[in-house]
């Protein structure tokens, strides 16, 4: 289970046990009585808040705004060749066509980090993983690595 499914989890534990008192008596609560004064004529209780805090939190942990748009994973193979899968996150507010960019900005970090001459795009294909929930926009690419030349001396000029 990852940590944010579990921070979910925790978080629907939480709420729900929010409607169950079990042994506290029911005129008490965890919250203080009492309301934030916005402006002069409205003000919010303290339970609204504590709730619309809950709330918040739950979509932030489920959309999770900060995270990059595409996750890509890396597979190397013996004879040069790497294969991509990338998957898009299941909420986003754009960069739906950027699989291909994504790709090519970390093959060419790879050939950067490894010193090599290049790379040759083998197969791309890109697709939707249709599930019941949430569909997810992916694409699979394989690539091969090529090496760097030797560098041949310059003929002599006469």
């Amino acid at each position: 289970m990852s940590p944010r499914s579990g921070a979910i989890l925790l978080l629907a534990a939480l709420l729900t046990a929010c409607s169950s008192t079990g042994d506290i008596p029911k005129n008490t609560s965890l919250v203080p009585k009492g309301s934030l004064r916005l402006f002069p004529d409205y003000a919010i209780a303290h339970a609204d808040v504590v709730q619309i805090g809950l709330v918040l939190g739950a979509v932030y942990l489920v959309t999770d705004p900060l995270a990059p748009n595409w996750s890509i994973e890396e597979t190397r193979l013996e004879d040069q060749r790497v294969i991509y899968q990338l998957k898009m996150k299941a909420f986003h507010t754009g960069g739906a066509g950027e699989a291909r960019y994504v790709l090519t900005r970390r093959l060419e970090a790879l050939v950067r980090e490894e010193n090599l001459g290049g790379y040759s795009l083998e197969r791309y294909e890109e697709g939707i993983d249709s599930r019941l929930l949430l569909p997810h926009r992916t694409a699979y690419a394989q690539a091969r690595l090529l090496p760097r030349e030797i560098a041949m001396p310059a003929p002599l000029q006469r």
